[in-house]
C-alpha cells in the first residue's frame, strides 16, 4: 500500500507544467504590451522587463515544485505550498466527499494528472494536487477513500456500541463489488445534447469573445490599417442595412450559436461513461480536459432532473447530482446528460433506494399569483414601449410589446399550474416549469430546515413561499396556501426527528 506518512512531492515533470503556466501568462502580457508600444525606447524597456520576467518564469516553477508537499498525518490530509506566502491546509479524512482525477491538454502531453479533493467546505481547485503520475494518483485516491471508509466504520461501531458487528461493511468488502456500466454516450448522443442546449447563452458567449478580442486589438488594427477603415462607422452600416441583411445576420448568429453549443458539449462530455462501483458512482468525461469523478452515493443530498421542449421531443432529460457544499460556494455537481425514462428511474432507485408514492392531495401552487407577479413586473415597461412606439411612429414596436406582455403572463400562469410538491415518508419531490420542466428530489432525513415565508403583500391572501434547506443548498417553490405548507412543514419536521439515518 502507498505510504504517505512522510511528505511527498509531485512528479518532477510538474516543473514543466508550472513553466507552461508562466509562459501562457507572459504571452498574454507581451501581446497586450506590444499593441501599446509607440516608439523604440518603449521597446527597450519592454525587452528589459521581458528578460526579468523570463528569468523569474524559469526559477519560480522549480521553487513551486520544491515547496509543494502533501502527506497523511493521523486522520488528516496535509497540503503545504507557497514560496513567499506559505500555506498549510489540513483536511479531515472523514470530511472528504470524493476524490477526482482531472487531466487537461498539457497534462496529457506530459502524461500527468491532477487530483482534486472535494469537501463540503472548499472549492475543488483549492484542494488540487497537480502534476502526479497516473499510477501514483490512482493509488493516492484509493488510499484516501480506504482511510475515510475505515474512519466511518469505526464511527458506526462506536455509535452502535459494538466491537464485532459483521453487518458493517468493510472497505475490503466494498472494493470487492463488481463495477457495472450504467450509461455510455456515443457521437450521436453528444450531437443530440448539443443541438438541445441553451443557444442564447452560446450565442452570447460567441459575441462576447468576438467583441472582447476586437476591443483588445482595435488600437493595433487602426494604427497599421487605419486607411482601410477611414470613414467607416458602425452607425452608418446599421442605418443602411436592409431587412434581408438583418435576417441573414440573425440566421448566422443562430447557426454560430448551435455550432458553439455542439463544440462545447463535445469538449465537455466526449467519452462520457457512468458506472456504479460498490457504494460509488464513477463518471469519466472530457475531450481536452479529462475528468474522472467518484461520488459516494451516501453523500448525495439532492437529485435534479431538468429539460426543455427540444429535449422532450427527443424523450430525455438531464440529471444533476449535488453533494454537500459550504455556504457561499456555488455547487457545480455532476451531470448525467441524455437520461432516458428508464435511466431516470434507475438513478432514482439507485441513489435513494426508493420510488416516491404520489400524494393523494399534493400541494399545488397558486397559478394566478405567478401571473399577477409577472403583470406587476412588466406593465410599466409595456406602457413605456407603447408610448415610445407612438412618439416615434413605430407602431409595430407597440404591437410586439403587447404580444410579449401577454405571452409572459400566460407562461407564468402555466408555470404556476405545473408547480407542485409531492412527498411520502422518504422523499420530497418539487416540480416546476411548463416549457422548462424541473424536478428536484430530496431525501427527508437529509433535510436540515424547512422554512415558510411571505412578503407583506401575501399576508392578506394567506399565501406563503416554501423553502427546504439541505447541506447542498436551498431549494424552494412559491405561492402556496398557508395551511397546506404549515401542515407539510410540521410533518417533515417530525419525519426528520424520528429518522435514525445519518444525513452525511
Amino acid at each position: 500500500m502507498l505510504d504517505l506518512s512522510e511528505p511527498r512531492r509531485q512528479s518532477r515533470k510538474s516543473i514543466l507544467l508550472y513553466v507552461f503556466k508562466n509562459i501562457k501568462g507572459l504571452i498574454a502580457v507581451a501581446l497586450y504590451s506590444a499593441f501599446g508600444i509607440n516608439n523604440f525606447a518603449d521597446y527597450r524597456i519592454m525587452i528589459g522587463i521581458a528578460a526579468v520576467a523570463v528569468i523569474l518564469g524559469l526559477v519560480s516553477p522549480i521553487l513551486s515544485y520544491y515547496y509543494f508537499t502533501f502527506h497523511v498525518e493521523e486522520d488528516e490530509l496535509i497540503i503545504q505550498k507557497g514560496v513567499l506566502n506559505k500555506e498549510r491546509k489540513a483536511i479531515p479524512l472523514e470530511r472528504i466527499q470524493s476524490v477526482n482525477i482531472t487531466q487537461n491538454l498539457v497534462q496529457r502531453i506530459l502524461q500527468l494528472v491532477a487530483v482534486e479533493v472535494d469537501t463540503a467546505g472548499s472549492k475543488a481547485k483549492e484542494l488540487e494536487i497537480p502534476g502526479l503520475s497516473r499510477s501514483f494518483a490512482e493509488s493516492f485516491k484509493n488510499l484516501l477513500q480506504d482511510k475515510r471508509e475505515q474512519n466511518l466504520v469505526l464511527d458506526e461501531e462506536n455509535l452502535e456500541g459494538s466491537t464485532g458487528d459483521n453487518s458493517i461493511e468493510t472497505p475490503v468488502e466494498r472494493n470487492a463489488v463488481k463495477t457495472s456500466e450504467l450509461l455510455s454516450l456515443g457521437i450521436i448522443d453528444l450531437f443530440k445534447i448539443g443541438i438541445t442546449q441553451n443557444h442564447l447563452r452560446s450565442g452570447g458567449l460567441a459575441l462576447g469573445v468576438v467583441f472582447g478580442f476586437w476591443y483588445n486589438i482595435k488600437d493595433f488594427v487602426e494604427k497599421f490599417y487605419g486607411d482601410l477603415f477611414e470613414g467607416f462607422e458602425w452607425e452608418n452600416m446599421v442605418g443602411y442595412a436592409s431587412l434581408s441583411l438583418l435576417v441573414v445576420a440573425a440566421l448566422s448568429l443562430i447557426l454560430v450559436s448551435v455550432i458553439v453549443s455542439v463544440v462545447l458539449v463535445f469538449n465537455k462530455y466526449y467519452g462520457y461513461k457512468l458506472r456504479r462501483s460498490g457504494d460509488y458512482l464513477e463518471i469519466e468525461m472530457g475531450l481536452l480536459n479529462r475528468r474522472e469523478i467518484k461520488i459516494p452515493i451516501q453523500k448525495i443530498q439532492i437529485l435534479e432532473f431538468y429539460s426543455n421542449p427540444l429535449r422532450r421531443m427527443l424523450n430525455y432529460q438531464t440529471a444533476k447530482i449535488h453533494q454537500a457544499q459550504s455556504q457561499g460556494i456555488s455547487s457545480t455537481g455532476a451531470e448525467v446528460p441524455a437520461c432516458s425514462p428508464a435511466m431516470i428511474a434507475l438513478l432514482r432507485e439507485l441513489i435513494f433506494d426508493h420510488t416516491i408514492e404520489k400524494s393523494a392531495q399534493p400541494s399545488k401552487s397558486i397559478a394566478i399569483s405567478h401571473a399577477r407577479l409577472t403583470f406587476y413586473a412588466t406593465f410599466l415597461p409595456l406602457i413605456f414601449s407603447i408610448a415610445a412606439s407612438v412618439y416615434f411612429e413605430i407602431y409595430m414596436l407597440g404591437v410586439l410589446a403587447f404580444l410579449l406582455f401577454n405571452w409572459l403572463i400566460y407562461t407564468s400562469y402555466r408555470d404556476g399550474q405545473n408547480t407542485r410538491i409531492d412527498s411520502d415518508e422518504e422523499l420530497v419531490e418539487l416540480r416546476s416549469g411548463w416549457l422548462f420542466h424541473k424536478t428536484i428530489l430530496i431525501p427527508i432525513y437529509k433535510i436540515q430546515a424547512v422554512e415558510k415565508w411571505r412578503s407583506v403583500f401575501l399576508k392578506r391572501r394567506q399565501q406563503v413561499h416554501f423553502t427546504i434547506h439541505t447541506a447542498a443548498g436551498s431549494r424552494g417553490l412559491r405561492y402556496f396556501y398557508k395551511k397546506e405548507i404549515t401542515d407539510l412543514k410540521n410533518r417533515l419536521h417530525n419525519l426528520v426527528l424520528v429518522s435514525k439515518r445519518h444525513w452525511m
